[in-house]
C-alpha cells in the first residue's frame, strides 16, 4: 500500500504557485478498482469508476490543521464494486482529463448497491 504525490501533480502545484499554466484547483476525488501500487510516475487513477454512482466527484475541501488540506466526498453505490484506490485531481474525466495530484492504493473495500462510502483524503504541505 502506498500514498504518493505524483510528479505531474508536483509540477502543477509549482506552476499554480508561480501563476503559470492554467491548472484548475485540486478539488476532485476519484475511486477505482486497481490495486497496483501507487507511484510518483502515476498520471491518473489506474481504473477510475465512471458508473454505479462512483464517478469522480467534486469534494468538500477544507484545512483540518496547519498545512493540511482535507478533501471529503461520500458516494452511494448503485451496484456491487470492489474499491482498491483513490486519488485527488483537478477535474473529472471530461475534456482533456484530470491532472493527478495524489494517489493511494489500499486493501480491498467492497460495496453493494445502496452502500455509501466516504473518502477523506489529507495532504500535508511541508
Amino acid at each position: 500500500m502506498a500514498d504518493v504525490v505524483s510528479t505531474v501533480g508536483k509540477n502543477a502545484v509549482a506552476e499554480k504557485i508561480g501563476g503559470l499554466g492554467s491548472h484548475a484547483d485540486f478539488t476532485y476525488l476519484h475511486i477505482g478498482s486497481d490495486g497496483t501500487t501507487a507511484t510518483t510516475a502515476d498520471t491518473q487513477i489506474a481504473a477510475d469508476f465512471t458508473d454505479s454512482g462512483l464517478a469522480p466527484a467534486a469534494s468538500t475541501v477544507s484545512t483540518d490543521a496547519a498545512n493540511v488540506l482535507q478533501l471529503v466526498h461520500i458516494w452511494t453505490a448503485s451496484a456491487t464494486k470492489t474499491i482498491r484506490e483513490c486519488g485527488v485531481s483537478n477535474t473529472d474525466l471530461t475534456g482533456g482529463g484530470p491532472t493527478l495530484l495524489a494517489r493511494s492504493d489500499f486493501n480491498t473495500i467492497s460495496v453493494d448497491s445502496g452502500d455509501s462510502i466516504q473518502i477523506t483524503y489529507k495532504i500535508t504541505v511541508s
